[in-house]
């Protein structure tokens, strides 16, 4: 069983390609943010940022049980997608895409799904800094990272570029790490100010 993640800021678009790339393969899936707001995980909730406050601790080797119990059954592939998937240790992981959006289309999508202004700033400064990246880089795998930019892409097209890299159909230069990078273009836009106080 080899093991997909997807990971990416809020908004890119990880559950939606999540689901989507499981009409293409077969597959189970982990959506790790559903199952950490249980109460099993959940302590407490954190008004200022709305946000749960999960146990990791508690957390991760439920996670990985869970990992052990699905590869029983033997699917060809897992995903487990969230914006902290970078809690899964890297022995795990087989891909590790990074799903990234322009930080004008970000604010957009997190406006539809009525996140509040204070949240959609963190968010936003979040991806303009890369951080989802920055926690995988961190795990140093051995594994690619890839980044794909889901800014002018529907669905569809992303959960078909996830399959055509796992399976080797396309050129995989163009989605290495490191080809989006939203801290130049802003810089180079002079427009840092209107996200950074």
């Amino acid at each position: 069983m080899k093991i997909i993640i997807i990971s990416g800021t809020p908004g890119c678009g990880k559950t939606s390609v999540a689901n989507e790339l499981l009409k293409l393969i077969d597959a189970k899936i982990i959506t790790l943010n559903e199952l950490a707001v249980s109460d099993d995980f959940s302590f407490e909730y954190d008004n200022e940022r709305k946000t749960y406050i999960v146990d990791f601790k508690v957390f991760l080797p439920y996670i990985l049980k869970k990992i052990k119990k699905i590869k029983k059954n033997e699917p060809p592939f897992l995903i487990i997608e969230s914006h902290f998937s970078d809690i899964i240790p890297k022995k795990y992981i087989d891909f590790a895409f990074i799903l990234r959006c322009d930080p004008d289309e970000l604010s957009k999508r997190l406006k539809k799904k009525n996140y509040d202004v204070k949240k959609i700033t963190e968010n936003v400064q979040s991806e303009i800094m890369g951080n989802c990246v920055n926690f995988l880089i961190e795990k140093m795998l051995k594994k690619p990272i890839y980044e794909i930019d889901t800014t002018n892409l529907d669905i569809k097209s992303v959960a078909k570029t996830i399959n055509d890299i796992i399976f080797a159909k396309i050129d995989v230069e163009r989605y290495y790490l490191g080809k989006v990078d939203w801290l130049e273009k802003l810089f180079q836009e002079d427009r840092l100010a209107e996200f950074f106080d």
